[in-house]
């Protein structure tokens, strides 16, 4: 009797795998995730990269406070502010800054959007060079539930 309920779990437990969703990607199209990361991360064919990782919300405190720090803290870094806006929805509201910098001899952009949420801050970054990142913004963007015209 006992070999006969572990083998009902076990096939019962196979059936709802086999037909439950895999969770939502959020790779943005037309780039390829990394093998073997702790966290999302993937790069497209001209070499711009995306990441998402969560954080502690500490020391705690609300969008607000953070989407302040957050800028503060690029534009001090020496990043010059290219766009900045509102992402997410109503339920998961959250904020995004686009900054570009020199590197070498070319320009780079760098994208870094928040949702914060009770203990969790959720962080979204992307960069690439100046004319690869323009080019897959509208992808990035997509991924952000936001229009890729984003306000300043």
């Amino acid at each position: 009797m006992t070999a006969r309920l572990v083998l009902l779990c076990l096939c019962a437990g196979l059936l709802v795998a086999c037909t439950t969703p895999p969770p939502a990607s959020q790779t943005p199209a037309g780039f390829a995730s990394y093998e073997g990361t702790q966290k999302p991360q993937a790069i497209n064919a001209e070499r711009v990269v995306y990441q998402v990782r969560q954080l502690d919300n500490k020391p705690r405190a609300d969008l607000a406070f953070w989407r302040v720090a957050m800028k503060e803290h690029l534009l001090k870094s020496g990043y010059v502010l290219v766009a900045e806006g509102e992402t997410g929805d109503a339920a998961r509201p959250g904020y995004f800054i686009e900054t570009s910098a020199p590197r070498g001899s070319a320009d780079y952009m760098y994208l870094v959007a928040i949702v914060v949420q009770d203990q969790h801050i959720t962080v979204i970054e992307s960069a690439g060079e100046l004319a690869a990142y323009k080019a897959q913004r509208e992808q990035i963007f997509a991924t952000l539930k936001v229009p890729a015209t984003p306000t300043r």
